[in-house]
């Protein structure tokens, strides 16, 4: 399991945290899961991703 956290100071666009968040899916294999939480308040932002590695058997 990997896992991706990021705090955005102050007033953040959404387009800002989209990009951040696309950033982090073109890194990953696109056939891991992923689970995305976020807690957006007036002072900060933070995202945190974890992704979870597909499992051969």
């Amino acid at each position: 399991m990997k896992r991706f956290e990021k705090f955005f100071r102050g007033k953040v666009s959404y387009k800002k945290i989209d990009k951040y968040v696309n950033l982090v899916r073109m890194t990953v294999d696109p056939d891991d899961e992923m689970e995305i939480e976020f807690d957006i308040q007036d002072d900060y932002q933070h995202i945190k991703i974890a992704i979870f590695d597909r499992v051969l058997h």
